[in-house]
């Protein structure tokens, strides 16, 4: 994926173009779906939870 493919998933740009009228809603939804699902990939965090790495 080239520099301008990952830019083009940017939701701060997504959003800004939607904002502006260059790009539709249904374009993106189409690229949303594109994505590929990364769950197995996921790691759960508890921002709440002491860091056992923490040196007090």
């Amino acid at each position: 994926m080239n520099t301008t493919d990952e830019l083009d998933r940017d939701v701060r740009i997504i959003r800004r173009n939607l904002a502006k009228g260059f790009v539709s809603r249904s374009a993106v939804d189409e690229l949303l779906e594109e994505l590929p699902d990364t769950t197995e990939r996921a790691e759960w965090f508890d921002p709440e939870a002491d860091d056992e790495d923490d040196e007090d």
